[in-house]
């Protein structure tokens, strides 16, 4: 049975662009930028709408939002599109996470629509009110998405501003909400509420100063000019008139006291693609934007921000609190389509407002302040499945399903050396456990070193100057509870460059007082050429100037993670590799797959002798392979566990899992690499393995073969599954995406 969605669970990011439409030939071009299932070709889609009259029809019948929602999604969910769509659903339902939809809308004419309103007709339901669902826009910038600094409580500075001559608002009603809301952590001091009445340029001004806010809840009128193509938020001056304050101006206050996130309860604040109010305030890098794409009663204004606030209090991401807020919409003005209102720009990592340590202690604060009780130790939770079979495993929690690898003595031997002599690499398929290994490293070099973990995903399609400034901005925050009385370098936009990046770590090292700064870089994969070449030429300066002991960049130690991706960088001059120690992580022993599978008993299952014995044959250890079994098992209990029911789980795997899955799926798009490997398994050719010979190099690192003499197939799961692919029509000729079975 599947897990219910965790109340504090993270989100997945699935990348979507909408671009190249023409409203003139109702033509454009869609692309999966990312996602949890990989990325996509682009694709042609026809979408035959006229954004003005839609919205006129939808404010005269909003029973017509069901149309539209099915029009939308049905535009946008094909081809490829829908299956990586579903796939990612599918990895993030396993994960026991939510499913976050970035939207990257390129047309200004789309943009206006509401894709709130997107309709999944399998569920007969729009996708805003699954659980699991998160629909957000995304602007691509020139800058890295910002980093949030960590704070013990958090800062709301709610701004009411309702002039005497525009109508009126119901604005000591929404106050009287956000306190009761906020009032358990309050009293804890978890949350600090300031409210700033009637509200002008200077009063403003002074309580940002003053609060240094990380929530801005904006509460009154806002206004776009179309002729103009500017947003505006209207405030009050000395005698409570409007003044109209243009976005930019906003937004520039807002960004410059640290804002995180910014509630807009303002009619039209989310309109324009590009100027308007919304768009304005994430272009000034403010992570997060919850705007109103059309005007909203003051009654549902006020149920959103009792919903949204009370889920925020609780330590949730901002996606599950703007999801809260269309929920208590619906249900407090149902047959409307106020729920559909709200907007959610985001360009933070991870939708949350805090740090994680913050942010798990401001969760088990709320949860005291309901019960009376401290939260539940990691030790005696019950929630989820006990074998986690997606993102890393982590300590305390996955203690017990956690397998420490030999690699890991190899690679702290290499971080523990007085000098750093080479730099590290690990190199396996996806999926075998390499950012679990980079946080165990973590977690026994952390007293001794400072560690930053880099995940380098969320650049994908981004540019060199985002990449350098991204790196900077996780370094200055990672260093900063270290950095005693030294004053840190600011890590601000201006690190955009290889020569700004160098001088930056070079006077990080010297002002942080410790003997080693590791950073352990995931995801590299995610890097486009240009920028993997520049940020490896800096990193061997790095490596090359900072031999001498005396040097401040001999404090560094790269550690970097990947598969095809990294190996691929191999050959050529400027190759990291040239200046690592590689570290190819091998599949789990027979005795450590027993291990796992042994936990089955400690759940209340009876496990057969041979049972360990039949999941090591069908998965040769492979970390993924034999955890998703032993989860799949997990759900057959309290059944004794045999070796037919092995077998069941594994017939289970070959339909539906996503791990093999991709493999298939790299196959189709290396025309060679299938060739050579149906000669091995299904001609039977003793081909001797070499990781000199790239294909069988790129052949290891997908994980289709394990380097023995000669090669052979990594183990049972893969041979069968790819003995199918073989025996499908137009399998060594074909060059697309394998259809989903």
């Amino acid at each position: 049975m599947q897990a219910p969605p965790d109340p504090a669970m993270d989100y997945l990011s699935f990348d979507l662009r909408i671009g190249e439409w023409s409203p003139q030939t109702h033509q454009g071009m869609i692309e999966v930028l990312h996602s949890p299932s990989g990325e996509g070709r682009r694709y042609p889609f026809v979408l035959e709408v006229d954004p003005t009259a839609v919205l006129r029809g939808l404010a005269a019948d909003p029973s017509q939002a069901r149309r539209l929602g099915r029009l939308l999604a049905n535009a946008i969910f094909r081809h490829e599109v829908a299956l990586v769509w579903y796939e990612s659903y599918q990895i993030a339902k396993e994960r026991n996470c939510g499913l976050r939809l970035r939207l990257h809308i390129e047309s200004w004419e789309l943009a206006r629509l509401p894709w709130e309103l997107l309709f999944d007709t399998r569920a007969d339901e729009f996708m805003a009110f699954d659980e699991r669902v998160s629909i957000t826009r995304y602007i691509r910038l020139n800058s890295a998405p910002p980093v949030l600094q960590g704070s013990e409580a958090l800062s709301i500075l709610v701004v009411a501003a309702s002039p005497t001559d525009e109508a009126p608002l119901r604005w000591e009603n929404e106050i009287a909400l956000l306190r009761e809301a906020v009032e358990p952590l309050a009293r804890l001091g978890k949350v600090m509420l300031t409210i700033c009445e009637h509200a002008t340029r200077e009063s403003l001004h002074a309580a940002l100063v003053e609060s240094r806010p990380h929530v801005v809840h904006l509460i009154g009128h806002a206004e776009y000019d179309v002729l103009q193509q500017q947003g505006f938020m209207v405030l009050e001056d000395a005698n409570r008139r409007s003044v109209h304050v243009d976005a930019t101006e906003l937004a520039r206050l807002l960004r410059r006291y640290g804002t995180h996130a910014v509630i807009l309860n303002a009619c039209e604040s989310a309109r324009g693609i590009w100027a308007g109010l919304a768009p304005t305030l994430v272009r000034a890098d403010v992570p997060a934007v919850v705007a109103m794409q059309w005007p909203i009663e003051d009654r549902a204004a006020l149920t959103f921000s009792k919903a949204f606030y009370r889920t925020l209090a609780a330590g949730r991401p901002i996606d599950a609190c703007v999801s809260e807020g269309r929920v208590a919409i619906d249900t407090a003005a149902p047959h409307t389509l106020m729920w559909a209102a709200p907007v959610l720009f985001i360009r933070s990592l991870d939708g949350q407002l805090l740090e994680p340590q913050a942010h798990r202690r401001l969760r088990q604060a709320a949860r005291g302040s309901r019960s009376g009780q401290p939260e539940a130790t990691t030790s005696n939770r019950q929630a989820g499945p006990h074998f986690r079979t997606r993102g890393p495993l982590q300590l305390p929690e996955d203690e017990a399903v956690l397998v420490d690898r030999p690699e890991l003595d190899h690679a702290l031997q290499i971080a523990q050396q007085p000098v750093v002599t080479q730099y590290l690499a690990i190199l396996s398929p996806r999926q075998t456990g390499k950012t679990t290994l980079l946080l165990r490293m973590m977690d026994v070099l952390g007293e001794q070193s400072a560690c930053v973990l880099v995940d380098l995903s969320v650049l994908r399609g981004q540019n060199v100057p985002d990449c350098f400034r991204l790196v900077s901005a996780q370094l200055a925050a990672a260093l900063e509870p270290l950095k005693g009385s030294a004053r840190l370098p600011a890590a601000n936009g201006s690190i955009d460059s290889p020569v700004a990046f160098l001088d930056f770590v070079q006077r990080m090292a010297r002002a942080v007082h410790v003997p080693r700064i590791v950073l352990l870089m995931d995801e590299l994969g995610a890097l486009e050429p240009e920028v993997s070449d520049a940020f490896f030429n800096t990193v061997r300066t790095i490596y090359t100037q900072g031999r001498g002991l005396r040097n401040a960049l001999a404090k560094y130690l790269f550690v970097f993670s990947g598969a095809v991706d990294l190996y691929g960088l191999t050959f050529g001059t400027n190759s990291p590799l040239n200046i690592c120690d590689k570290l190819y992580l091998q599949d789990l022993t027979a005795a450590q797959v027993a291990q796992l599978v042994g936990q089955l008993n400690k759940l209340g299952g009876t496990v057969a002798p041979e049972a360990p014995e039949a999941v090591y044959a069908l998965t040769g250890g492979h970390p993924y392979l034999a955890m998703r079994l032993c989860a799949l098992l997990e759900t057959a209990l309290p059944s004794p566990i045999t070796a037919q029911t092995v077998q069941r789980a594994a017939a289970q795997m070959l339909i539906e899992d996503d791990n093999i899955g991709h493999l298939l799926r790299a196959l189709d798009g290396q025309p060679g690499a299938r060739r050579l490997l149906y000669s091995i398994l299904m001609e039977g050719q003793a081909v001797p393995f070499s990781r000199n010979n790239p294909i069988l190099a790129s052949l290891e690192m997908m994980g289709a073969i394990k380097p023995t003499q000669p090669c052979a197939v990594r183990n049972q799961l893969y041979e069968r599954a790819l003995r199918e692919y073989y025996a499908s029509p137009g399998a060594q000729t074909r060059g697309t995406r394998r259809p989903h079975r």
